[in-house]
């Protein structure tokens, strides 16, 4: 991954810490190792200690970092609503909040990921290659425009169909499970190289990486029933189906995953849940 977020520069070796002692056992631990998980995944510095645990250790805090910046980001549509925006442009504050929360991590990996696949006739060393360019590429800028449209207009069709509530727990289900989704690819795939993000994060325990998942779904069941029922039922599989589908791609083609790749299945997953809400709801 090669946007400039303070821990994702070339520079650093070990983009996570070093954390690497016992994984988080009580209350406390799994305090700090949310913590870490928000340092990381947000702009937001929760204290300036080194990390303790691996974030391969860590995992089943992400769905509920994602609740966090997803409710966040859902409040402030909400507060657009109140103020008398229109479903499109407060569609558009929740996603700007959430983009802004988390320094456009992900979608810098679509960007990269897509750039790495969209060049034709390479080889996985080239990938590989691309994928470390800071440079955002043709294909990189169509997927984060894409990405963004579609998430708008999902959300916005969900605001005007279901209402303000509605959308505010369609952002909240959406971070949470997509985050979750990515225990699927370090759980099921390895790095690609032995350096970067992908080879920093660990090698995940099988129990905790189906806690992560399992506490995602639960999570994103509970919020997409005051949206719609069906999706509720449907997002879970739904994106556990398409993060089987991008770690098989990436595994076939670069020999494994990446911070980038990873970034890039967060971002399939959102834009699926939201799609998928957005259809459930009904409108046309």
């Amino acid at each position: 991954m090669s946007y400039n977020h303070p821990a994702m520069t070339s520079e650093n070796p070990d983009p996570l810490g070093s954390g690497g002692g016992a994984p988080p056992r009580t209350a406390e631990d799994w305090l700090q190792a949310l913590g870490e998980a928000t340092a990381f995944f947000t702009c937001l510095r929760l204290g300036a200690r080194a990390p303790r645990f691996r974030a391969a250790d860590t995992l089943p805090v992400w769905p509920v970092l994602g609740l966090a910046i997803g409710l966040a980001a859902g409040v402030d549509l909400a507060i657009a609503r109140w103020l008398g925006a229109a479903p499109w442009l407060a569609a558009v504050v929740g996603l700007l909040t959430a983009v802004v929360l988390t320094g456009a991590l992900h979608e810098d990996g679509l960007a990269d990921t897509l750039d790495a696949f969209g060049a034709s006739g390479t080889d996985r060393a080239r990938r590989l290659e691309i994928l470390r360019d800071s440079r955002i590429g043709t294909f990189g800028a169509l997927a984060i425009g894409f990405s963004l449209l579609f998430r708008a207009a999902a959300l916005a069709q969900i605001v005007s169909v279901a209402g303000t509530k509605a959308g505010l727990l369609a952002l909240a289900a959406t971070h949470a499970l997509s985050r979750a989704t990515l225990a699927w690819p370090v759980n099921a795939s390895r790095p690609a190289r032995s350096d970067g993000l992908g080879a920093a994060l660990g090698t995940p325990d099988a129990a905790l990486s189906s806690w992560t998942l399992a506490i995602g779904s639960a999570l994103a069941f509970l919020c997409l029933l005051g949206v719609a029922p069906l999706a509720a039922l449907l997002a879970p599989p739904l994106v556990v189906a398409l993060a089987a589908g991008a770690t098989s791609v990436a595994r076939e083609s670069l020999g494994g995953y990446t911070g980038d790749t990873l970034g890039a299945t967060q971002q399939l997953a959102e834009i699926a849940v939201l799609v998928l809400a957005a259809l459930c709801a009904g409108g046309g």
